[in-house]
């Protein structure tokens, strides 16, 4: 019993620990964007302040709003953080509170009330890029679990901490390298990172999960930011944890595709909405590859 206090402790603060980075972490991201674009860029440090500049800004309700626009920032954020306190490897050891299937439908709970969200609001942007994020979870969903089905066939096992690689067995094989690549491409979608998504633009034509907060403002929209950043460190850490098959530190492992989203986002485009499944496709099909590898 004591044990299972003292690891739920360590997971809360490991929560607590990957919410303070995760603002750095994306300044690291764009940092390397600005470097290979030849631009000095803002400080890694940027994010610190505009999450501070947003929580002391008044918050803009308008009178057609209802309770589950103000509700789905928060809903979103407290998602993030669950999932973040789910991550083995970091704190926690080899201890994890949840079950890989329970850390995938948390993560799409918060998604759905974004979408619910947008849509409450009643603007044509808001619900565009509530139905584009729908379209594109659809396809995700999907990759995820065929992800999560290679690690279970592999440790016998759902649960998040059994999944960790184990560096006394041969770890470095076909399958492991097919899901790594296919859940690193997963990632850039599941986070509306470039070329799925472009988080730095504001046309709304193009842009999917800047749509949904387009009508947010003070706390409110920092608490988006704060869970949008919280939900790529907790991505980045099982991307590290689960998949990739080198015996380096999980921070480190961090570090390093903080610096590959950075390289990938300045070699490519802005796909167009259509192609996005072509691109989910091919992800598919490396995870099926590596299911018969495995």
């Amino acid at each position: 019993m004591e044990y299972i206090v003292t690891s739920i402790g360590l997971s809360l603060v490991q929560g607590f620990v990957l919410l303070l980075i995760s603002p750095l972490v994306a300044g690291i991201i764009n940092k390397v964007k600005a470097r290979l674009q030849k631009r000095q860029g803002a400080s890694i440090f940027q994010e610190y302040f505009d999450i501070c500049k947003w929580w002391k800004k008044a918050t803009i309700l308008t009178p057609y709003t209802g309770g589950i626009f103000v509700l789905a920032p928060v809903v979103y954020f407290m998602t993030s953080f669950m999932a973040a306190t789910m991550v083995p490897g970091f704190l926690t050891g080899q201890f994890s509170m949840g079950d890989a299937f329970i850390f995938v439908y948390i993560l799409a709970l918060g998604r759905f009330f974004m979408t619910l969200s947008s849509m409450d609001a009643a603007t044509s942007f808001g619900g565009m890029g509530g139905s584009r994020e729908i379209y594109i979870s659809v396809l995700v969903e999907p990759a995820v679990m065929l992800a999560i089905l290679i690690n279970s066939i592999r440790y016998h096992s759902t649960t998040l901490s059994a999944m960790v690689i184990d560096y006394n067995e041969a770890f470095f094989t076909v399958s492991a390298v097919l899901a790594c690549v296919a859940f690193f491409l997963v990632m850039l979608a599941e986070n509306s990172r470039l070329p799925v998504d472009n988080p730095d633009t504001h046309l709304e034509l193009t842009m999917i999960h800047e749509c949904m907060t387009l009508e947010y403002s003070g706390k409110l929209l920092s608490l988006i930011h704060l869970g949008s950043y919280l939900k790529i460190v907790v991505f980045l850490a099982l991307f590290g944890a689960l998949y990739v098959p080198v015996e380096i530190p999980l921070a480190l492992k961090v570090l390093l595709g903080a610096v590959l989203i950075g390289i990938v986002e300045t070699l490519n485009n802005k796909m167009r909405l259509f192609k996005v499944r072509v691109y989910l496709g091919a992800a598919i099909v490396l995870l099926l590859l590596a299911i018969i590898a495995e």
